[in-house]
């Protein structure tokens, strides 16, 4: 009877191991993070003031998780920038579409010291770098509107910082703050163009594969 007993708690034993380390073998480190922002930003641009505009954009991103806290992430990052001005005494709107490639490296912390393997709420911590295109300038009046298109290409940094949901195994939602700012100025047929202090409220939803 023992000897039965003895067995039968070995093989427990292995089973359990067996899964634990399944699931950890199984554990993906691929994720889609789609992201919506919203924000404000400077805009500062040959024959102009500083302008303060509105921004809106979404991240499309794949993230490949390198150690147990930290992942590399990429893909492309779409925004607009959307300001009034006064040009030759006549009020005007100017929107820029930009087209933004980022790479960035980031991390998932648990809060409220919780052992990380039951926690589901996690502080989220970023930093990188990206490169920007002006994909197209938009000037309107009550007259005219006038169009022009890619505008050169810059690069800049970007940080961010915020909270990470956990709603399932494989998928998340997230909230938090992000700043960046161009490092380098586009030119093109003479004109220099920045995008100085912006800052976004963004909301995330990531899918593990």
């Amino acid at each position: 009877m023992k000897k039965l007993l003895l067995t039968t708690s070995l093989l427990l034993i292995t089973v359990v191991s067996f899964a634990q380390n399944t699931k950890e073998a199984n554990e993906s480190k691929l994720e889609f993070v789609a992201t919506g922002k919203l924000g404000w930003a400077k805009i500062n641009q040959s024959g102009f003031v500083t302008l303060n505009a509105n921004s809106n954009a979404g991240d499309l991103l794949l993230s490949y998780k390198l150690g147990k806290n930290w992942g590399l992430s990429s893909g492309v990052s779409f925004m607009e920038l959307n300001t009034n001005l006064t040009q030759n005494g006549a009020t005007a709107s100017l929107q820029n579409s930009y087209l933004q490639i980022p790479l960035k490296i980031g991390g998932d912390y648990v809060m409220f010291n919780m052992d990380q393997s039951n926690s589901k709420i996690f502080l989220n911590v970023g930093a990188g770098f990206y490169a920007s295109t002006l994909l197209k300038s938009e000037l309107q009046t009550i007259t005219a509107s006038t169009t022009t298109k890619n505008l050169g290409w810059n690069y800049g940094i970007v940080f961010n910082t915020g909270v990470k949901f956990l709603i399932s195994d494989k998928t998340s939602i997230g909230i938090g703050f992000e700043s960046q700012g161009d490092l380098s100025k586009m030119k093109k047929d003479g004109v220099e163009r920045k995008v100085e202090q912006l800052n976004s409220i963004y909301f995330s939803f990531g899918f593990k594969f």
